[in-house]
């Protein structure tokens, strides 16, 4: 637990691992990475690029709060990011941080805003969509509108299924914002088949892959080929050994779904690790590695053909 609250305040307050902390040394060439799990809330847009020179990171998917589009949209070109908004939101407070995620205390934004947001293009997506922090099954009815939005704008969606903070629902959990109806019954990726049988046009990515629920996780797979997953915060040793990691990251693909397995990082201080994770796992080959580090995600975010190349 310690640890886990070390790593979320050396997230807040530095911004993470920059370019600046690994100048000087010399490394191999990386590989294209693209990180679909981004939080404007636990660093910089400035320090977002000094990552991406520094570590070959071609495009992210950075999950926003309102306050924050503005600025990202100013630092970053338009062929670096899609902005997404994060949602529902305790009485209008993002979980971890509480800051606020739109104006006014509602725990879901208001829809005709939102609507004209994704008009005119200043949000992209939706994300990271947490109804677990809420004790709240992704196919509760209020979230149906939020989903028909991203239906008729056709934007990628995400959405957390898997851990959050240690002992996220009490007290002592260690996280500025706490959780009190956090539930991990809640985070069962088969609570998100009702909503993929009502909208069956979302493209929907899986935060976290569902962890530790492999098996609900191949299902959901299996039968919505519209699904993809990302690995974010799971490469921290603190929260899986990298034992366990490897076999869960190796049982996906085994299955026959390394095609649809994304990169993602959660928190900056895990960038590097994450990547290093893939590339040293050697049951995957290059091509898989490749797939999993660019190719997937720049065929999910639709994104130009020379995303990826090297």
């Amino acid at each position: 637990m310690t640890r886990w609250f070390i790593a979320i305040l050396f997230a807040i307050a530095t911004g993470g691992i920059s370019a600046s902390n690994m100048s000087g040394q010399s490394t191999p060439a990386r590989p294209p990475v693209i990180d679909v799990h981004v939080h404007s809330t636990n660093t910089s847009p400035q320090d977002a690029l000094e990552r991406m020179k520094a570590l070959n990171i071609r495009y992210l998917f950075v999950s926003s709060l309102k306050a924050d589009l503005p600025i990202w949209a100013t630092a970053l070109a338009p062929t670096q990011f899609t902005a997404a908004l994060v949602l529902p939101c305790d009485g209008g407070r993002a979980p971890i941080t509480g800051r606020p995620c739109w104006d006014g205390g509602a725990d879901l934004p208001d829809l005709m805003w939102l609507r004209g947001e994704l008009q005119a293009g200043r949000i992209k997506a939706l994300g990271e969509m947490s109804p677990q922090y809420e004790g709240m099954s992704p196919a509760d009815r209020k979230l149906d509108p939020y989903w028909e939005l991203a239906e008729e704008f056709d934007v990628p969606v995400g959405v957390h299924m898997g851990p959050g903070p240690p002992g996220a629902a009490y007290e002592s959990s260690p996280v500025p914002f706490k959780s009190p109806k956090f539930s991990m019954a809640a985070s069962d990726p088969m609570l998100l088949e009702e909503v993929l049988l009502r909208h069956k046009r979302l493209r929907l990515v899986v935060m976290h892959a569902g962890w530790p629920r492999l098996e609900s996780m191949l299902a959901l797979l299996y039968a919505h080929p519209n699904v993809y997953v990302d690995l974010a915060a799971l490469q921290a040793p603190y929260m899986v050994p990298r034992p366990a990691y490897n076999r869960f990251v190796q049982s996906l693909v085994e299955n026959g779904f390394g095609k649809r397995m994304m990169f993602g990082s959660d928190f900056p201080n895990l960038v590097e690790p994450g990547i290093d994770a893939i590339m040293g796992a050697g049951f995957l080959n290059a091509e898989q590695k490749a797939d999993i580090l660019c190719n997937n995600a720049a065929r999910f975010l639709r994104l130009k053909a020379d995303t990826c190349v090297p």
